[in-house]
């Protein structure tokens, strides 16, 4: 998560090669997603936003979600790619539990 706070694109792809847990949380909730949000680091959450195992989803301890920490500290146009992810994400898992049926 530090390497996503500060912005470090390269060490963040280390850690994402390395298989890190991106939705590890911290003591207060956050994950790394919601770090890269809140800091404005657009860069670093599309990259997060393209690993097959981001939860774009998750809540910190404040019942806050990545969405609305990248809203709430002016990140419009972040809060935007989360949101597409998100409904994305949503509408996919609609399509395959219709195809199961």
């Amino acid at each position: 998560m530090l390497a996503v706070s500060h912005g470090k694109m390269n060490t963040t792809k280390l850690l994402i090669d390395c298989q890190a847990d991106l939705n590890i949380q911290d003591e207060e909730g956050s994950t790394a997603l919601m770090c890269a949000a809140e800091h404005g680091h657009k860069d670093i959450v599309k990259l997060l936003l393209t690993q097959p195992d981001i939860d774009a989803s998750l809540a910190d301890c404040d019942s806050s979600t990545a969405l609305s920490i990248a809203v709430e500290n002016g990140h419009r146009d972040i809060g935007v790619l989360i949101y597409a992810h998100l409904n994305h994400a949503h509408s996919k898992a609609s399509s395959n539990k219709d195809s199961a049926s």
